[in-house]
């Protein structure tokens, strides 16, 4: 991250993944921050990465997608079922 600026983005934790960070969260980070980097930053697993991702409502597949102050991140569990 080249860039010394900052932005604020709301991260949310829900089912089981709650157990890697709050179920609402505001943070300050770099301002060339992407998803993988909250991964990180909250210690996820490798095994545990797959997972559905909303930013702003709507899903996101990329982990290197860059964040932008105000996003709001949503962070699922895989969806399962029979």
């Amino acid at each position: 991250m080249i860039n010394n600026e900052i932005i604020s983005v709301t991260v949310k934790f829900f089912a089981t993944l709650r157990k890697f960070g709050p179920a609402k969260e505001n943070l300050i980070i770099p301002e060339d921050s992407n998803i993988r980097f909250l991964f990180e930053k909250y210690k996820i697993p490798r095994e545990e990465r797959r997972t559905i991702i909303m930013v702003n409502g709507r899903p996101h597949q990329d982990k290197s997608t860059v964040l932008k102050d105000g996003d709001i991140i949503a962070i699922f569990p895989p969806i399962g079922g029979g």
